[in-house]
C-alpha cells in the first residue's frame, strides 16, 4: 500500500478515535451528571443535544470512520495475516485493541443509540400528555435508563481498552 494512503487512513484513524473517546469521557463524566443535576431542563437540553447539535450522527460517524480505516490498516499491518506477524506482540495488542473497538462500535449503535431513541420518544409523548407520566410510562422511562448506563458504562470500558492497547501494542513483546 502506497505510503500517502497509509499516512492518510493512520490520520483519519487517530483523529477519528480520539474524537470517539473523547465524546464518549465528555458525556459520561460531565454532560450526563450535569444533566441529571439540573432538573427538569436536563430532558429538553437532551432533546436539543440530539436533534439540533447531531450528536448521535457524530458519534455515529467518528466511530465508523475509526472502524473501517482500523480495518484497512490491520489488514496492512498484519501482511494479509502473516503467520509471523500472528504470532507477535504486537498482534495481540491490535487484536485485543480491535475487538474492543468493534464491540464499543456494536454497543454504541445498536445498544445506546436505539436505547436512547426510545427514551426521547417515550419523553416527547409524555410532555404531549400535558402532565405527570403515568406509572407505567415512568416504569418505562426508568427501565431505558438503567438499560442505557449499562450500556454506556460497557462503552467506555471497550473504547477505553481499544485506545490502551492500540496506543501501545507495538511495544508489546512476547
Amino acid at each position: 500500500m502506497k505510503a500517502y494512503l497509509l499516512i492518510a487512513l493512520r490520520l483519519i484513524h487517530v483523529f477519528a478515535s480520539a474524537l470517539w473517546v473523547g465524546a464518549v469521557f465528555v458525556y459520561l463524566f460531565f454532560v450526563k451528571p450535569t444533566v441529571r443535576s439540573i432538573g427538569l431542563v436536563g430532558p429538553k437540553f437532551m432533546q436539543n443535544l440530539t436533534t439540533r447539535t447531531r450528536y448521535p450522527m457524530f458519534m455515529v460517524t467518528v466511530s465508523l470512520l475509526t472502524v473501517l480505516a482500523g480495518a484497512v490498516l490491520y489488514l496492512n499491518t498484519s501482511g494479509g495475516f502473516n503467520t509471523a506477524w500472528l504470532s507477535s506482540g504486537p498482534w495481540i495488542g491490535f487484536t485485543v485493541g480491535s475487538l474492543a473497538g468493534l464491540a464499543a462500535f456494536f454497543v454504541g449503535n445498536f445498544g445506546i443509540g436505539p436505547t436512547a431513541g426510545a427514551m426521547g420518544a417515550l419523553g416527547q409523548k409524555i410532555a404531549k400528555a400535558g402532565g405527570p407520566p403515568s406509572p407505567e410510562d415512568l416504569s418505562m422511562l426508568r427501565r431505558l435508563e438503567k438499560k442505557l448506563d449499562q450500556a454506556e458504562t460497557i462503552d467506555f470500558v471497550l473504547v477505553s481498552i481499544a485506545m490502551l492497547t492500540m496506543a501501545t501494542a507495538r511495544y508489546w513483546v512476547f
